[in-house]
């Protein structure tokens, strides 16, 4: 009896490796079925996720920031030239370039012919930048206007100079071989007239006299003690520093003396004048306490 023929061999079923799945949380069961998700993550895993996600925030606001400023420096670099170039270029422009010349010199604080002489004396500017016009050069054209005492300048660009001027005050006449020498309280001479100015005291100093600085202020101080109201002084005499002798309109002498206590003389030669006799000539007030006439 014969047998079956056997079956064919099957090849042998090699046994496969499943990776075996890792749970989110190692620390806790894996479950597959969904009847039963996953719990919650715990307190301290929201925070972590919360914490990772403001750092993400703050490292794209950190890029957006980068990538913004990357364009400034441009941007800043263009503003500072464009600041330097107005206030370096324009004052340049206006010193050095012919834009600005000057074309009008305005005198004031005096008129007539010492605002005349002025704008003469300081013709020579016309035509300057007015940036490039100083105080000395005016200085230096007033020289020849002796009857400026000081000045102040203004320039208006375009092209204006405003010389503001202080002229010296006449105080005394004195004659000299030019003529009548009209001199201010520092004995700068104003100007020299052929003829005698009115309404100006004539100052004699003797011609030799010692520290004749101190004698002319001497006679100074006299006049300035009675400027401005009566009696009105016509000459004024000095010898000495403690010499000083007026004349009155009307022919008065008065002993004035030093240049001391010129109120309290001023005030007791008044009051002689009112008081004193007709037929006085002479009074004393150089010791304003004891009042002589004669």
């Amino acid at each position: 009896m014969s047998r079956p023929p056997a079956p064919p061999a099957r090849p042998p079923v090699l046994p496969q490796r499943i990776a075996p799945v890792r749970p989110l949380h190692p620390d806790r069961p894996l479950h597959t079925d969904r009847r039963f998700p996953d719990p919650p993550p715990a307190r301290d895993d929201r925070r972590a996720i919360r914490a990772a996600v403001r750092a993400r925030r703050r490292m794209e606001a950190r890029e957006r920031r980068r990538s913004g400023l990357a364009g400034r420096p441009r941007i800043v670099v263009g503003a500072v030239v464009g600041v330097l170039v107005l206030l370096i270029g324009v004052p340049l422009l206006l010193a050095f370039g012919p834009v600005f010349p000057v074309r009008t010199i305005a005198v004031s604080g005096t008129s007539g012919a010492l605002g005349a002489e002025v704008r003469s004396a300081l013709a020579g500017e016309l035509g300057r930048p007015v940036a490039l016009v100083t105080d000395q050069d005016v200085a230096a054209a007033l020289r020849a206007v002796p009857a400026v005492e000081r000045f102040t300048l203004v320039r208006r660009p375009p092209s204006t100079l405003e010389v503001a001027i202080v002229p010296r005050t006449p105080v005394a006449q004195q004659r000299t071989g030019d003529g009548w020498a009209v001199l201010d309280a520092a004995r700068v001479t104003i100007e020299v007239d052929p003829a005698r100015a009115a309404g100006l005291p004539v100052l004699t100093i003797p011609s030799g006299t010692a520290a004749s600085g101190e004698v002319y202020a001497a006679a100074v101080s006299a006049l300035r003690a009675l400027a401005g109201a009566d009696p009105v002084v016509t000459a004024v005499r000095a010898t000495s520093a403690d010499d000083v002798q007026l004349t009155l309109r009307g022919g008065v002498h008065v002993q004035w003396g030093g240049a001391e206590d010129g109120a309290a003389k001023a005030e007791a030669l008044r009051a002689a004048l009112v008081r004193a006799a007709d037929g006085a000539t002479v009074i004393d007030v150089s010791s304003p306490g004891v009042v002589l006439t004669r």
